[in-house]
């Protein structure tokens, strides 16, 4: 007997035990039962992550080596195949060698890291001192989550994407005097995720149809960027550009899925987003945002935000060619 339930979607039936695993609904044994490293092993071991804190969405803090979520010795074994050993080469190997590989293993890989961050909410409680205190996140929201785990299923199910379902930018980051070379920043209600891998800079939208990505490279003085190696704060920038166009992002994307005779999923199809997408920008809410990604260089929305419009920028000079010398220190030198 199978146990895995067919075509098991766990939003359906609202089931998310630790139990079963949290990608194909397997109930789990002392002999198919593994833990799966939300941020894998080999990245905490790169970065030295193992005993730092990731910041959760009630703002505690959480050991990297205990973001843990139930998962089957199979489909653990197929993530790692596909996902974790491919991306651990590039990352190893460098920008050169991580612009080389498919689009879709970086998005699945993302993906799995947002989904399972909001999984293991599930199981946290807002106040660990109290055992009636409610989950960090309910079952309830992660319902708005189901595309993002039937992304997860495609590597499982190894499906066809016709279109895409995400936006992936890629730069490359100079690494001389700066030793933050892991950093990472996501957003669940953006469905933003940016991540700093050495000299590898990425940053993506889950679940847009591609929509970002074609806007920002239709702009030629932004496409040109993905040309150029970045200084750590001109990557902060546009992460703050995109983060702030995913919130005025105001188009729910659409997909068509087919199955196999298996009940597998076989085709995820991403439908177009024609027209514009987008309400209205403020420079001003932009430097509200950009603040933020300048935090740690001691930037202030007094220092970015100039009034009438005018909005510091680290990417071009007046004349309109890029800034390559930036001498910038953080407050921490």
């Amino acid at each position: 007997m199978n146990d895995t339930f067919e075509n098991f979607d766990p939003f359906e039936q609202m089931i998310f035990n630790y139990d079963r695993c949290f990608v194909c609904g397997t109930f789990l044994n002392s002999y198919n039962s593994s833990l799966e490293h939300i941020y894998p092993k080999w990245l905490q071991r790169k970065f030295n992550l193992w005993n730092r804190n990731l910041v959760l969405l009630n703002q505690s803090q959480i050991k990297y080596r205990n973001l843990t979520v139930p998962c089957c010795k199979n489909c653990n074994s197929i993530m790692s195949k596909y996902l974790e050993k491919p991306i651990e080469r590039a990352v190893e190997l460098g920008y050169e060698e991580f612009i080389k590989l498919d689009k879709k293993i970086v998005f699945q890989w993302l993906n799995k890291l947002s989904y399972g961050i909001l999984f293991k909410e599930l199981s946290l409680k807002t106040d660990q001192s109290n055992k009636d205190s409610p989950t960090i996140y309910t079952k309830e929201l992660l319902m708005l989550h189901r595309m993002q785990h039937l992304f997860l299923r495609s590597v499982i199910d190894d499906s066809d994407y016709i279109g895409k379902p995400y936006s992936l930018l890629i730069f490359k980051l100079n690494i001389e005097n700066n030793d933050e070379l892991y950093w990472a920043r996501d957003n669940i209600h953006h469905k933003t995720f940016f991540m700093r891998l050495n000299d590898v800079g990425i940053i993506a939208n889950l679940m847009d149809n591609g929509y970002h990505e074609d806007f920002f490279m239709e702009m030629p003085r932004m496409s040109d960027l993905t040309e150029k190696e970045l200084h750590l704060i001109q990557f902060a920038e546009l992460c703050a550009k995109i983060h702030y166009k995913s919130n005025l992002f105001h188009i729910q994307p659409i997909y068509t899925m087919t199955f196999d005779e298996n009940k597998k999923i076989k085709h995820i199809i991403s439908h177009a987003i024609s027209g514009d997408a987008f309400n209205i920008w403020s420079q001003e809410d932009y430097s509200r945002y950009l603040e933020v990604y300048w935090e740690k260089w001691g930037l202030r929305f007094k220092d970015i935000y100039h009034g009438n419009d005018l909005v510091v920028s680290f990417l071009y000079n007046e004349d309109g060619s890029f800034k390559y010398d930036l001498l910038i220190k953080s407050p921490n030198g």
